[in-house]
């Protein structure tokens, strides 16, 4: 009895820091910091996109994701932005500069807020902390949401927060926040199933610290975000590049195979009787694709390789069948025509290493970022009747010189091993 009895003072007795955090309190104390972001089509003053975001300065600054307000950056002339405060106040924002790495945007209103600014978590949580999300899902009002970090992605090129718990469309660019109230991590994603991703603080302090006043132009922002990818993209090629390529086997033949840590590779084998083909197949592609605008993303790397097996089929009907996958490069990459040129292509023999190839490589510019390029690369082996290796290779926002380099590293890693 006496047992009992101690059990029970010692619970009554624990300090606060190991009791059940009030959520109530939390989101009273927070919710007028956190607002709802709306891009307004000029014309109509009606809402195209929603999202969130959340004070950090008493002089309205205020942060939120580039995805948000993407629409803006394209077509400045068409799209204004808009704050709703939780008592319904709303009033105009300007966008004064954004990390389209990271996906952030900083945002500032001149109008008074009756939000206090949040204060920016110093340290990261600890694995199995519990954190808060706040955010607007679906235009439903702002809403709290319980989860778990579970620490920093480790297939990634780029620090992003898993977060167990439900992150939900128009929650992106809202904090979560620790049980004392300071953010650490920023809803940039959801992946659905209680899996959500957020963007590690320190790149909104990164961001603060990089403030220019006054608040640039069009143009200018556009040559930022251009910077920040030319700059980006030689990082990650540069790193690549700095040794021979990651390969794998198939069925025979040496292929570029896992790159890096944040490339995934899938394979497969089917056979088609009623076509008299057999095919091996092995996908690969990147798993941190930077918004730019809809229907375009760009730091992409996808690549596949098919070796496909003449089952009674000649020579020539083999190559006819394959001819419409030789084609069709935009179908590799997304993007509007307002934002990309054309593919031109180039086409060709190429002899690499006891293997001959029908190379064509097709390039495209961005037509507002000016030295980023999108390109695609497809090549089948001609060194056998009865078997032909197709290899795709797909890169979107690279420079120049890497649309170039990285197409001849990878062609020249593949060879025949048996």
């Amino acid at each position: 009895m006496r047992t009992l009895f101690a059990i029970l003072l010692l619970l009554l007795t624990l300090p606060p820091t190991a009791q059940a955090i009030d959520t109530e309190a939390l989101f009273a104390a927070r919710k007028d910091s956190v607002f709802q972001i709306r891009v307004l089509e000029r014309s109509s003053a009606s809402k195209s996109s929603i999202g969130s975001g959340f004070l950090v300065s008493r002089q309205g600054h205020i942060i939120s994701n580039y995805h948000v307000v993407a629409a803006l950056v394209h077509k400045p002339e068409r799209y204004q932005l808009e704050y709703v405060a939780q008592d319904g106040r709303r009033g105009p924002l300007q966008l004064l500069d954004v990390d389209v790495i990271h996906d952030l945007a900083l945002l500032r209103t001149d109008a008074p807020l009756s939000g206090a600014a949040l204060e920016l978590a110093a340290q990261p949580p600890l694995q199995g902390e519990r954190l808060y999300s706040l955010g607007n899902p679906h235009d439903l009002g702002l809403t709290i949401v319980e989860g778990i970090y579970n620490g920093l992605l480790d297939k990634s090129l780029y620090d992003k927060i898993h977060f167990t718990g439900a992150i939900n469309p128009g929650m992106s660019g809202g904090p979560t926040l620790n049980r004392n109230g300071a953010v650490v991590g920023v809803n940039v994603a959801t992946g659905g199933n209680q899996l959500g991703f957020l963007v590690p603080v320190t790149h909104v302090a990164r961001l603060l610290g990089d403030l220019q006043q006054p608040p640039p132009p069009a143009e200018q922002l556009t040559r930022r975000i251009r910077d920040q990818l030319l700059a980006n993209q030689e990082r990650y090629m540069d790193r690549l590049l700095a040794a021979p390529l990651a390969s794998a086997e198939l069925e025979g033949y040496r292929v570029p195979g896992q790159l890096g840590d944040f490339i995934n590779c899938w394979g497969d084998s089917q056979r088609h009787p009623e076509q008299l083909i057999e095919r091996v197949q092995q996908s690969c592609s990147s798993q941190d694709d930077i918004f730019l605008g809809e229907k375009q993303n760009s730091g992409a790397i996808r690549y596949r390789h098919e070796l496909y097996r003449s089952l009674e089929l000649g020579t020539a009907r083999l190559y006819r069948y394959l001819e419409q996958r030789l084609q069709n490069a935009d179908a590799w990459l997304g993007g509007e025509r307002d934002r990309v040129s054309n593919f031109a292509c180039d086409s060709g023999l190429v002899q690499g290493d006891g293997l001959s190839f029908k190379a064509v490589l097709c390039l495209r510019g961005y037509k507002k970022l000016a030295d980023l390029y999108d390109v695609v690369l497809l090549a089948a082996t001609l060194n056998r009747d009865d078997q032909v290796l197709l290899t795709t290779l797909a890169l979107s926002g690279v420079s120049l010189d890497n649309a170039r380099r990285f197409p001849q590293a990878y062609l020249e890693s593949i060879r025949w091993i048996r």
